[in-house]
This record gives structure tokens, C-alpha cells and sequence, in this order.
């Protein structure tokens, strides 16, 4: 028969298990419903009660746990503790005519591919300039930003690191939001 201590131990590790199962869950939702790379900060911003360290431990099980189980699906950390649920690349060639299309719309990436060509110095003027003019280029621009694919800074428009990992192009400098 167990004392009262083992009991009380017995289930506090119950109910830690418990509570570290939920979380990831969370965590794997977040990353399902996001449909883009998500920072560390996003994610904490769900838990802001757990420590950083811990919301790093729970994701790398979670990681973990989609190589053990072997699904088509896995999650990759980007530098900066930054996250993505997505098919591997196995799997997608396969699957290519369910998919529901781009993430991107046509202008949208007319004006990102400007400002890829122009960039390091890329700025509104000169993509104004690019474009004829183009009505569409702001709305564009406020997409592209929703996205994390650029920012602005002072006249300047600059890629991030998500535009480098969703386009899987190895990292030039860059802006990280």
C-alpha cells in the first residue's frame, strides 16, 4: 500500500503529464491553424504563464514525437526558435493536386519578387517606379507584411528570414521580425 507522500507524488506526475499533453497539443494546433513559420514569442503569447524554456522543451518533444510516429507531416525549428507544421517534402508531390493553392496572390508575388530583385535597396519609390504605378502595389505591400515576408523601415523595404525559409533559399542579410 502506498503512503500518503507516494500517492500525493503519484499524482501531481499525473497531473503534470496531463497538463505538458495539453500544452503540446496547443502548441500543435497554433502551428496547424498559423499556416506560416511562428516564433517562440508567438507561441509563448498562448502560455504567458510558462517560462520560455519549458515552451522550448514541449516543442522539441513535439518534434520529436512526429519522427517516432512517422506521419506526413513534421515540424521544423528554423534558427531563432521559430516553427513550422508542414508536410515534408516527401509527401507533397503526391498530394500537389488537393492542395487549396498559394498562400500568395499573383500581384502579391509580382511585388515581391520587385522587391527580391531590388533588395538590399529596395524601397516604395523605386517598386512604384517598377510597377508603372501600380494601384494594387499597397495592398501588396500590407499583405506581404501580414505574411512576414518583408518590413519597412524607414523608406526601406527589407526581406525577412521567413521569405528566406518559405521559398527555401538559403539566407542572404536579412531583417527578422
Amino acid at each position: 500500500m502506498l503512503s500518503h507522500n507516494e500517492l500525493y507524488s503519484e499524482n501531481v506526475a499525473r497531473i503534470d503529464r496531463l497538463r505538458r499533453y495539453d500544452i503540446k497539443r496547443e502548441i500543435e494546433a497554433a502551428l496547424f491553424s498559423a499556416r506560416r513559420i511562428l516564433s517562440i514569442k508567438d507561441i509563448k503569447n498562448i502560455f504567458p504563464k510558462i517560462h520560455k524554456k519549458e515552451i522550448l522543451i514541449l516543442i522539441r518533444e513535439l518534434i520529436e514525437e512526429y519522427r517516432t510516429f512517422k506521419t506526413s507531416l513534421e515540424i521544423i525549428e528554423f534558427s531563432d526558435s521559430r516553427f513550422e507544421l508542414k508536410l515534408k517534402d516527401s509527401i507533397v508531390n503526391s498530394i500537389e493536386k488537393f492542395t487549396q493553392g498559394d498562400l500568395l496572390e499573383k500581384n502579391d508575388i509580382k511585388t515581391l519578387a520587385i522587391i527580391a530583385y531590388l533588395y538590399p535597396s529596395a524601397t516604395r519609390k523605386k517598386l512604384r517606379q517598377k510597377l508603372n504605378n501600380s494601384s494594387t502595389m499597397y495592398t501588396s505591400l500590407k499583405n506581404l507584411k501580414k505574411l512576414h515576408f518583408i518590413i519597412e523601415k524607414e523608406q526601406k523595404i527589407s526581406l525577412t528570414q521567413y521569405f528566406y525559409d518559405y521559398f527555401q533559399i538559403k539566407n542572404r542579410d536579412c531583417e527578422i521580425f
